[in-house]
């Protein structure tokens, strides 16, 4: 229960105390329960000594009227707010989990799978929901009243309240054992449930692959094997609880055939009031129904509390730090001095790059798998920190600014392109979602996609499938470099943007780039040396360190790595079959 609070404490931050005036409305429930128990006990003490009246069967049946409009009043304003707020508060707890995400380094998303972030997301998101808007009103509930009832039997009989004492004595460890064990077996069984979401994405997406190959259904093991885990975990943790939730049960079952015998012996050996006796029974009664409802409910609450620990762990993960909101520069000119980069725990990517890139200008990446093409371009997009020295844009270090402020100032195509399922007009409005019908056509024009698009049966309101999953390759390419142009962003990223273009297509795009984005810096991950040999700096890398620097004059010149490749792409192009 204190590490529930804690919990809910640190996760909801300021909005928890919006959950007090609800614990104290389920605690005056609590006590208007036990006074109906009270009334009922007059009744009954009323019926035995003969007394029992008309007048005080209107006087009983008046304050168990009020008492249950009382109590309808409070469950209807304590369960209102409780519904209202949560939600809320799930909901800004959804925002925050999203934000503080995507302000992490991309080491984040190596450590950790789809399937995990997407549990941690919604299922961990919608137990904490429940634990806020059901359990904490009913676990209040069921310990306050407990706690009533048993200061009652003390006030009716020392010797009936410290019986009643010693039985819920017994029964809490059983409790907490039950509790420890539901909170282990929750987080194994929360493990399977993010191993199976994983194995489902994955089979999702390779699912043109896996028929290739004759891997659907129960062929593909990986997710066969997943499935088995989950099954397995299920059983076993209810399995475990088992034994420990039927003890607790018994014991506290206990309490009423206890009560018989105690009272029985106090009634007719020590003089007992048959009124106490009668009373003795009913509390007897409440409090095993209410602690049967707390073994119940009290294992749930240690399990779902697994989702608070799951959101506290990523909340714990550091974000990138910054200390300007915007990047406010007079230029566009970008310099990596004396950078040096490696991924946790592995050896140098990047070591000691030093080179400049003034607006205006195109630089090209090349160089073998592994050079530390793209590592320069997630640097400078800040999807890591540098482990050495400093990038800069404008003169200003880009670890000073707010990474949404920075890659607003960038326009990014690559080969993996991503495409939502949305319109085509959506989907190129990514680039900038104020921009006009005509600004939106106006960039597919120059990504010459404009012509295949209007042939669609709904021209750019057409939807495309997740991912772009119902277009070509070189189709969901030119739609990329649409948003690309429509966002006219001052640095411009490329990743090889015309490797699945024609080379009609090609040469169009190609001008189109050279009209569309002049006094631009541009980053260009190249493959085909023929599409960089116009490009002001080429930088040709290998393990990590600068080979050579220059245009493609300069290189030719040298007679180095980059002549060579040119030199035997030339002679590639020759060869015929």
């Amino acid at each position: 229960m204190r590490d529930m609070i804690l919990n809910i404490r640190k996760i909801a931050g300021k909005d928890s105390g919006k959950l007090i005036p609800v614990i104290l409305l389920s605690v005056l429930d609590s006590m208007l329960n036990s006074c109906m128990y009270g009334v009922m006990i007059f009744i009954l003490i009323d019926l035995a000594d003969s007394i029992f009246t008309f007048e005080k069967l209107k006087l009983y049946s008046l304050i168990l009227l009020g008492v249950f409009l009382l109590r309808c009043v409070t469950q209807a304003i304590s369960l209102s707010k409780v519904q209202h707020d949560g939600p809320v508060i799930s909901k800004k707890l959804r925002l925050s989990l999203g934000n503080h995400i995507r302000s992490l380094n991309l080491g984040f998303f190596n450590q950790n799978s789809q399937g995990r972030l997407n549990a941690i997301l919604t299922t961990d998101v919608s137990d904490f929901e429940t634990i806020l808007t059901h359990c904490v009103c009913d676990l209040v509930k069921a310990i306050a009243f407990s706690v009533f009832s048993l200061l009652i039997a003390f006030a009716l009989d020392w010797k009936f309240g410290i019986a009643i004492g010693v039985i819920a004595l017994l029964g809490l460890p059983l409790l907490n054992i039950s509790g420890t064990l539901s909170a282990r077996s929750g987080k194994r069984t929360h493990s399977a449930k993010e191993n199976v979401v994983s194995h489902l994405l994955e089979y999702i997406g390779g699912i043109k692959t896996f028929r290739l190959y004759n891997l659907t259904g129960e062929r593909f093991s990986r997710l066969d094997d997943a499935l088995l885990g989950l099954k397995k975990e299920s059983t076993k943790a209810e399995l475990s609880l088992l034994p420990f939730i039927l003890s607790f049960s018994t014991v506290t079952s206990c309490l009423i055939p206890i009560a018989l015998i105690l009272g029985a012996y106090l009634l007719t050996v020590q003089s007992m009031e048959p009124v106490s006796f009668i009373a003795v029974l009913l509390i007897a009664v409440s409090v095993s129904s209410m602690m049967s409802t707390l073994g119940s409910l009290y294992p749930q609450v240690r399990s779902l509390n697994r989702a608070c620990e799951n959101m506290l762990s990523v909340l714990g993960e550091k974000p990138f730090s910054y200390e300007k909101e915007t990047l406010k520069a007079s230029n566009a000119d970008i310099a990596f001095d004396h950078v040096s980069f490696s991924y946790t725990g592995k050896e140098q990517v990047l070591k000691d790059i030093s080179f400049a890139a003034k607006q205006g200008t195109t630089t090209a990446l090349i160089g073998p798998s592994g050079s530390g093409k793209t590592t320069i371009v997630s640097l400078l997009s800040r999807f890591w920190d540098v482990t050495g020295g400093r990038i800069t844009i404008g003169g200003q270090d880009i670890r000073d600014i707010s990474p949404d402020a920075l890659t607003a100032n960038m326009a990014v195509v690559f080969q993996d392109v991503y495409l939502l399922n949305d319109t085509i007009m959506n989907n190129i409005k990514v680039g900038k979602p104020d921009a006009s019908d005509a600004e939106v056509i106006s960039a597919a024009r120059s990504a010459n996609c404009h012509d295949f698009i209007v042939t669609m049966e709904n021209g750019y309101d057409t939807m495309i499938g997740e991912g772009g999953s119902t277009i070509s390759g070189g189709e969901r390419q030119r739609i990329s470099i649409a948003r690309a142009l429509l966002k006219d962003a001052p640095i411009v990223l490329l990743d090889e943007t015309t490797s699945s273009l024609d080379a009609d297509n090609e040469r169009e795009i190609q001008a189109a780039f050279d009209r569309l984005m002049q006094n631009k810096t541009v980053f260009v991950i190249a493959h085909r040396l023929n599409t960089i040999m116009g490009a002001d700096n080429i930088l040709v890398l290998n393990q990590g360190e600068i080979m050579e620097f220059g245009n493609h004059k300069e290189l030719m010149r040298t007679g180095g790595w980059y002549a060579q490749m040119v030199e035997q792409q030339r002679q590639a192009e020759q060869w015929a079959v």
